[in-house]
């Protein structure tokens, strides 16, 4: 007989408590393994990502469906978005569930919920009224807040909504940019703490703070910025931010404190092509792409840790076989291996503006991998599309 002591473990019995635990294992081995009969877990298949392409002169909305290694095809027939014909454009949610887009006319957002096939149903209650009309939409981080760029009496805003569980936006607060241009672009920091407005008719780079309420407050910075800025980007980690000088040719970028402060960054401006129409930057921070609307080109950046740009080895790249496709706003897939280039327009007839696809190689050089997809959609311009995360 083997006494126990108090507060020790039986050494008769640790061979049979480990035995038991083997055992266990294999019993679980065998249950999740091929041929037992159980239910296997299957990996779940990475979903889909889709394009929406706005213009001017069409009061629609197209879907495109992209996927790693297909062509992109249309999803579905368009969707209509009255809009008195001009340009508008179009935010997503985080969480890929809503789609939000901003006519430039009507004083109105529209809010649709996006289907798993790329469709769109509008949502109960939109549109949503705005406060006139809009330039950009912007959804924070978390997808509890919205913020829509547009003008006042002539005067630039910044709207403040909150979104409800069921993806509808609802009106909160109005901030005052005090700029003549209220076709700003936006793009909102990725810690939520603040947004950024590059006023392109007013020549000059806003930041506006956004409080624990989710609302946005009036600029306390304001930067000159020649060249007609637009659409900005930022890096993923939040610690710099590149803006497209249409008019200049150039790149500026701006180091991020970590409090939200801009400040020019070494080295910057960077020279690109003629015409950039606004910067993509890839998911994973180290390459960031501009188009070349007149040479039908893309020019090509890496990153480097302090933000500073070098071209890529031979960059600028082409912009595909149909020299009319013009590539405009540029998208970068999710896992970084693909780059999608909307064209603003064509000279073909009936004039259509086209997506083309890139493959992005390890070196960072882009190659045409799938013929161009016609949208439908006539003179794509500015922040004119969208693909979901």
């Amino acid at each position: 007989m083997t006494t126990v002591l108090p507060g020790r473990a039986n050494p008769a019995r640790r061979p049979v408590r480990r035995g038991l635990l083997l055992a266990a294992v294999a019993v679980c081995t065998v249950t999740i393994g091929a041929g037992s009969g159980a239910v296997q877990a299957e990996p779940r298949p990475e979903r889909d990502q889709h394009i929406y392409v706005t213009s001017v002169g069409f009061d629609q909305l197209v879907g495109i469906t992209v996927r790693p290694g297909a062509a992109p095809r249309l999803a579905g027939p368009p969707t209509a978005v009255p809009s008195g014909g001009l340009f508008k454009n179009a935010a997503v949610s985080p969480d890929g569930k809503y789609l939000y887009v901003g006519p430039f006319l009507d004083q109105g957002l529209a809010a649709f919920a996006i289907n798993d096939d790329g469709t769109l149903t509008a949502l109960p209650g939109s549109p949503v009224p705005s406060s006139g009309p809009v330039g950009t939409v912007v959804v924070a981080p978390d997808g509890k807040h919205l913020y829509v760029s547009s003008s006042e009496d002539a005067r630039g805003v910044v709207t403040s909504f909150s979104i409800g569980p069921g993806g509808l936006p609802v009106r909160e607060s109005v901030a005052q940019l005090e700029f003549s241009s209220h076709f700003g672009t936006m793009i909102i920091a990725p810690d939520g703490r603040n947004l950024y407005v590059a006023a392109g008719l007013g020549n000059e780079l806003l930041r506006l703070p956004i409080g624990a309420d989710g609302l946005a407050g009036a600029p306390v910075q304001r930067i000159p910025a020649d060249g007609s800025p637009l659409n900005p980007a930022i890096t993923p980690d939040g610690k710099h931010l590149y803006v497209a000088n249409e008019l200049n040719a150039v790149v500026s970028g701006y180091d991020i404190a970590p409090d939200g402060a801009l400040s020019p960054m070494a080295g910057s401006p960077f020279a690109t092509g003629g015409g950039p129409h606004g910067v993509t930057i890839t998911p994973d921070g180290s390459r960031l792409y501009t188009p070349d609307i007149a040479a039908n080109a893309i020019t090509g950046f890496r990153i480097a840790p302090d933000g500073r740009l070098t071209p890529l080895p031979g960059s600028p790249f082409s912009g595909g076989t149909d020299p009319t496709a013009m590539p405009g706003q540029l998208l970068a897939s999710r896992d970084g291996q693909r780059l999608y280039a909307v064209g603003v327009g064509t000279v073909a007839i009936p004039p259509s503006a086209r997506l083309l696809t890139f493959d992005i190689a390890p070196d960072g050089s882009l190659r045409q991998s799938e013929a161009p997809l016609d949208t439908g959609q006539n003179f794509v311009d500015g922040p004119a599309s969208v693909i979901t995360p």
